[in-house]
């Protein structure tokens, strides 16, 4: 690993990107020192962010008021429940940023101990490559579901102007498919599209980001961890004296307080992720046993984004797991060190190995390991086993509807 490759280096340009969106309004993100990141309450990014808070805030008061009046089910619940995340997520997002200047000099302070001999030779993990990988498959896949999503709409919009005789242009039959909820209360205008497109984009931006984030600080850690253990894998089963185990031991708490600090920090985006993975996941399986019509576009749209969501689910556990197996596989190394190099300190590091879970957590209710796979699977299983027998999985997909009362 490269002497300065740093997280806050590897993951600075990430943030920018995001800081686009509104999310992490931290000034001088991608500084070279981490003594420059700062936050401050006035400042260009603090009220663009809180701007683009504003008008969701407003969108969502629009989408009240027309659950209100056309009576809520399960299909505007959903919406609801979009516009309620996306806001937490944003909010989530500046309670970090304000924390996020000291947790970076601690994380530095954390990595210089990593950064020089003997951890510099274990170092190829890659952890700036990993992420920017991550970062890169994780957006370009929401970039083509959300580009999907607009094309399903686009079609089913169109559909619906044609097929039910709708008196209305083709882009105002866009508004009124993508914003029923603006449309009852702002008469369509054409400069309002790309406006209303750029508010859609940061609404869907943070469920995905989220996910990424997640994964960006599970590399960060993971990177340290495997620096850890492969040192002392270097001496497996060798006789080592006992100033090298107090210092690996050290360096293995310096690492725990970190990991500490910061599902402290991300504990509540961790939990809405899942969250609000678990539900969405839930609720297009629920779709898919009902008559979702044959039309290939709205097929296609609904297979790619439950795949997706799954699929990212699954990515995000597998990779910020990392830290925890990474640990494992310290206390199977301290295992193997022969009975004659065993001393005190051999011993108080494997009792601080054997004390607690070391992973990211969401609030202490589940821990990103492994097992969650398992955990999780089951509890979908569960529910579909439930609702199948409600639901005629027999039953003919028919034609589409596209005509929709307003």
């Amino acid at each position: 690993m490269p002497q300065g490759e740093t997280f806050h280096r590897a993951v600075s340009k990430v943030l920018f990107i995001s800081q686009i969106y509104g999310l992490l309004p931290v000034s001088n993100v991608r500084a070279l020192d981490v003594e420059d990141i700062r936050y401050r309450w006035l400042s260009p990014r603090i009220f663009y962010s809180a701007l683009i808070i504003a008008l969701n805030i407003c969108e969502f008061g629009a989408v009240l008021n027309y659950v209100g009046q056309v009576a809520i089910n399960f299909h505007n619940s959903s919406t609801l429940s979009l516009y309620v995340v996306c806001l937490l997520e944003h909010f989530f997002f500046w309670r970090l940023a304000i924390q996020w200047p000291s947790i970076m000099r601690s994380w530095h302070s954390v990595e210089q101990l990593f950064l020089r001999v003997p951890y510099r030779f274990y170092g190829e993990y890659r952890m700036k490559k990993r992420i920017y990988i991550v970062f890169a498959v994780v957006m370009l896949s929401a970039l083509a579901e959300h580009c999907l999503l607009l094309t399903n709409s686009f079609h089913l919009s169109n559909m619906e102007r044609t097929q039910c005789k709708n008196n209305v242009t083709y882009f105002e039959s866009i508004y009124r498919w993508e914003r029923p909820h603006l449309y009852m209360i702002l008469p369509y205008q054409f400069w309002m599209l790309p406006f209303l497109e750029w508010i859609n984009e940061t609404i869907a931006y943070p469920r995905s980001f989220t996910d990424c984030f997640i994964m960006c600080i599970g590399i960060g850690l993971a990177a340290r961890f495997h620096q850890l253990y492969r040192r002392i894998a270097a001496v497996h089963r060798k006789v080592m004296p006992a100033v090298f185990w107090t210092e690996v031991r050290q360096h293995y708490l310096a690492l725990k307080r970190l990991v500490r600090l910061l599902d402290a920090a991300i504990a509540p985006l961790v939990l809405l992720a899942f969250g609000n993975n678990m539900s969405f996941i839930c609720f297009q399986l629920f779709n898919s046993f009902k008559n979702i019509g044959v039309d290939f576009m709205v097929m296609l749209a609904f297979w790619y984004s439950l795949v997706f969501a799954v699929v990212r689910t699954l990515l995000t556990i597998f990779v910020a797991s990392s830290i925890n197996d990474f640990e494992r596989k310290i206390v199977t190394a301290l295992r193997d060190v022969p009975s004659r190099a065993w001393s005190i300190e051999v011993q108080r590091f494997s009792e601080h190995l054997g004390n607690d879970m070391t992973a990211l957590s969401g609030s202490g209710f589940f821990y990103l390991t492994r097992s969650l796979v398992l955990a999780m699977g089951t509890t979908i299983i569960t529910y579909e086993l439930m609702i199948s027998d409600v639901i005629n999985q027999g039953g003919i997909r028919q034609k589409t509807q596209y005509c929709r009362e307003f």
